[in-house]
């Protein structure tokens, strides 16, 4: 049995701190929130294990407290990746869905 962390704190060069994703796993509904540091145009998608793209929020001059609300209702059990770009680093985070 392995369990991920549920919270990582990037660097401040990445200018992201705080990523959490909860719960995780989860039967539908995920959280995820983090905290931009400087404005920056941001990306966050949910891709399927057949790197398709499933969900997509891009935010241009970012900066504060991101919260959002992923429904993955409607989609089969199993892995995904959550993924947050930044203009200078992507971060993968696999969320599981029960």
């Amino acid at each position: 049995f392995w369990t991920q962390p549920t919270s990582i704190r990037m660097g401040e060069e990445y200018g992201i701190s705080n990523l959490d994703v909860y719960p995780n796993p989860s039967r539908d509904i995920f959280n995820v929130s983090f905290t931009s540091e400087e404005a920056q145009d941001i990306t966050v998608k949910v891709i399927n294990v057949l790197g398709e793209e499933i969900i997509r929020d891009e935010r241009q001059q970012f900066e504060g407290n991101y919260n959002k609300t992923i429904d993955l209702t409607n989609y089969k059990k199993g892995i995904y990746l959550l993924k947050v770009k930044t203009l200078s680093n992507t971060t993968q985070f696999k969320i599981i869905l029960i």
